[in-house]
């Protein structure tokens, strides 16, 4: 965040945020000191710069999965040039607009395979790895690291998706397959959260959010979600009649 988005979110004034910043104030009002720590920094921004570790991220993913650099600037309305320099990773930062339309463009692309095999092929000689190598939730994050040994999925269309990637075929699921996939994993088997979030290739703290998300959704429409213990009808010493009947 710049500092006059700071200043915006704070509802202080920018020279106090640059000189707190630069340490060129000892002390601040309790006032002012309230404001600026009641700023977080999941808050979004929207004015100014921001860096570009996200933008040059998601752009080589998508050159990863073989999509054209003309492509990416078409759908982001930026020039082929900005692309080209924020994949190299020329900016250290970029404005906010453009790292919105990266985003965009990301969102949409980011679930199917692209054409161009050069794409594809230059990427992998830069060690450029594709989207679902990150975790949605810290590719932003400079100190994140891809999961390096995600495989690219080789089957992207049609139907039973989520069953078809529970059975253990190689496709790309998109943000709302991921949560269905993942409510199925927490809820319906005994499989420990380390497994799910290396299942889906996400993190285990990534994974626990979402369903933290699905079980708040869940109570609020009148469905309490949780996860299922199985116990063995054969434990508990049950007729085979009882156990159909159970059944």
């Amino acid at each position: 965040m710049s500092y006059a988005q700071v200043s915006v979110a704070a509802d202080v004034s920018p020279t106090t945020v640059a000189g707190l910043a630069s340490g060129g104030r000892a002390t601040v009002l309790r006032g002012t000191a309230e404001k600026l720590m009641a700023v977080r920094s999941t808050n979004e921004v929207t004015q100014g710069n921001v860096s570009s570790v996200g933008a040059v991220r998601r752009i080589r993913a998508l050159y990863a999965l073989g999509h054209y650099q003309y492509q990416i600037a078409e759908l982001s309305g930026l020039s082929r040039d900005c692309v080209s320099d924020l994949a190299a990773g020329q900016w250290a930062a970029l404005s906010v607009d453009r790292d919105r339309a990266v985003r965009r463009t990301y969102d949409q692309l980011a679930m199917t395979v692209g054409t161009s095999w050069k794409t594809r092929r230059w990427a992998e000689r830069q060690g450029w790895v594709p989207p679902l190598a990150w975790d949605d939730d810290t590719i932003d994050d400079p100190k994140a690291f891809p999961q390096t040994d995600a495989i690219a999925p080789t089957y992207t269309e049609g139907a039973n998706v989520v069953d078809r990637f529970l059975m253990g075929e190689s496709v790309i699921l998109d943000a709302a397959g991921r949560r269905q996939a993942i409510q199925h994993l927490m809820e319906w088997t005994e499989m420990p959260l380390e497994q799910v979030a290396e299942r889906m290739e996400m993190t285990g703290s990534a994974v626990q959010r979402t369903w933290e998300r699905l079980k708040s959704e869940s109570r609020k429409a009148g469905r309490p979600m949780r996860r299922r213990v199985y116990v063995s009808l054969q434990d508990k010493n049950m007729t085979r009649h009882e156990m159909e009947s159970a059944a």
